[in-house]
């Protein structure tokens, strides 16, 4: 007979703290941070102790570079669909949003990639309409709080040290950051407090034998049996080396200088260094960004810096997943009841386009090529509004033929340029020299080539491929004679002026 399966999932937590053998502590009544540093290290400072960390001049330099990554990125409120009331709650939210002080508090937030995690207080308040609206967000250091075994956060009072007071709903924010389970996290503490510490112990030493370099230390000698008298004016000696040019001792007394002495290639700061790329490759996945002209090119630091571009990346997606189970829903619940509409925050990572490249490929590809392109095109590409209906409009001036070279001088001269003689002739030329050069078999061949393609792409890809095959004969003919008739109205022009 075989087993029956069950029909539905299993929807309760198997795996709850309270079954951890290593982390569980049921005497307190609350779940202690299983990080390994603090508890080996920390002696009672608790988070405190990362503290150290960020102070440390090269870690603190790449940690706020990786948390200004993701702060200083835009952002927007994306609507739950396309419905007018779905577009009407992201409205709301993109302007409270944008009158807190958001990326502040994302900077601080960010501050769980140190610590493993970061609170932040919502100062609240109603508006005018009667909307309710985050005024402030004010990041709390982490040190202040703990968690139940139900991964609820409390904070620690004097008048509550051990299991902390319980905390009003939809009051703080909560990023965590590196793990799922355990709502301390797993922050790069852990990993960059040894490297820190050997670092600064490293400098502690190497300014002791800077002091043994530059002050060497001095070794009084005496013979046997020197009464107590002798010994301490051989010491005052030694003391005055420190101070005075000069010193006087007797004879059967000897003072020499131990100096600091070292061979090979191991020195302090190369062990600083090495622990500098050890907190660079923790935090920032790489080392060459923080190190060009040292250790590598500006190019290869260009290719590393794409593989921060990943952590950057991941970054704003936790924190947006942390605000989009938060804050978000928060805001709408207490202004719109009844509606699930809730919107989406996201923080634009990809790389801004170089509008002025894609400009110039536009104008090429509807002016000299004539492929018909929509305005919608151009509205949403460049993001300019469309016009209000009644609007007054901006045009666009339209150039004027320049005249034939037969009408050069003459009164159908372009009257609208402020063009020298000289200058109107050459334009002239130029006009006559296109006009009289056939060029009617390439544009037959590009024209066809683009009306094939079904994209813009794939038109740039032909025309990449036709290249090499198109008939430059008559182009190279007319620039030679361009540049001939060039050279000798110039000839003729300078021999008229002398």
């Amino acid at each position: 007979m075989s087993e029956q399966k069950n029909t539905a999932p299993v929807t309760d937590e198997i795996a709850v703290v309270s079954k951890d053998i290593d982390i569980f502590t049921g005497y307190l009544g609350r779940l202690e941070n299983p990080d390994p540093t603090l508890i080996s290290e920390a002696n009672g400072k608790g988070l405190k102790l990362y503290d150290e960390v960020d102070r440390d001049p090269h870690a603190g330099s790449v940690l706020q570079t990786r948390y200004l990554a993701v702060a200083g990125l835009d952002w927007e409120v994306l609507p739950a669909d396309e419905s007018a009331k779905a577009k009407e709650i992201a409205g709301f939210v993109t302007e409270a949003l944008d009158a807190a002080n958001l990326k502040q508090v994302l900077q601080e937030l960010l501050q769980a990639i140190l610590y493993g995690y970061y609170p932040a207080e919502i100062m609240w308040s109603a508006r005018n309409d009667g909307k309710w609206v985050p005024i402030k967000l004010i990041g709390k250091h982490p040190r202040r709080f703990c968690f139940t075994t139900e991964r609820e956060l409390r904070m620690l009072t004097p008048d509550n040290m051990m299991q902390g007071e319980q905390l009003p709903e939809r009051k703080f924010i909560n990023f965590t950051y590196g793990s799922s389970d355990n709502p301390y996290g797993k922050g790069l503490g852990q990993k960059l407090w040894w490297p820190v510490w050997f670092k600064k112990n490293g400098i502690k030493f190497w300014l002791i034998f800077l002091d043994k370099w530059g002050s060497p230390t001095a070794v009084g000698k005496y013979k046997s049996g020197a009464d107590p008298t002798a010994k301490k004016t051989l010491l005052e000696a030694i003391e005055a080396i420190r101070q005075e040019t000069g010193v006087t001792i007797p004879e059967d007394m000897a003072i020499e200088l131990l100096e600091a002495k070292r061979s090979g290639n191991v020195t302090h700061e190369s062990l600083c260094e090495y622990m500098d790329r050890q907190i660079s490759k923790a935090v920032l996945g790489q080392t060459l960004t923080t190190e060009v002209g040292t250790n590598g090119s500006f190019a290869a630091s260009k290719t590393h810096d794409e593989v921060r571009g990943d952590i950057k990346e991941a970054d704003a997606g936790l924190i947006c997943e942390c605000l989009n189970a938060s804050l978000i829903p928060w805001l709408v619940d207490y202004n719109f009841f009844g509606t699930n509409l809730y919107p989406e925050f996201k923080l634009r990572t990809e790389e801004k386009e170089d509008l002025k490249v894609r400009a110039e490929t536009d104008s090429i590809i509807i002016h000299d090529i004539g492929l018909p392109v929509s305005e919608d095109y151009f509205y949403d590409t460049y993001g300019y509004p469309r016009p209000d209906p009644g609007s007054t409009l901006i045009k666009p001036q339209q150039n004027q033929p320049s005249p034939a070279f037969s009408e050069l001088g003459s009164s159908g001269a372009d009257k609208s340029k402020k063009y020298t003689p000289e200058q109107q002739a050459l334009e002239g030329l130029a006009d006559l020299a296109l006009n009289t050069t056939d060029l009617s078999d390439n544009e037959k061949v590009i024209l066809e080539a683009v009306q094939a393609s079904a994209s813009f792409e794939e038109a740039m890809d032909k025309l990449l491929e036709i290249y090499p095959d198109l008939d430059m004969t008559g182009l190279q003919d007319m620039m030679e004679r361009v540049s001939v008739n060039a050279e000798l109205y110039g000839r003729m022009a300078a021999h008229d002026g002398r």
